[in-house]
């Protein structure tokens, strides 16, 4: 259960920060249907342009 619990904690936070920056979709998709490694590449590049 440890990781599971992790791995969603972790999804949830990166939507999180997506959501506080309005991000709601990537290539035409809503940020909820994005796996994982697309979030963190979606946030990475967020941060880099706006830092």
């Amino acid at each position: 259960m440890g990781l599971l619990y992790e791995a969603v904690m972790k999804r949830n936070f990166i939507i999180t920060q997506l959501e506080k920056a309005n991000i709601s979709d990537y290539q035409n998709k809503s940020i909820y249907q994005l796996d994982y490694q697309t979030l963190k590449y979606v946030l990475t590049m967020h941060r880099i342009q706006n830092s």
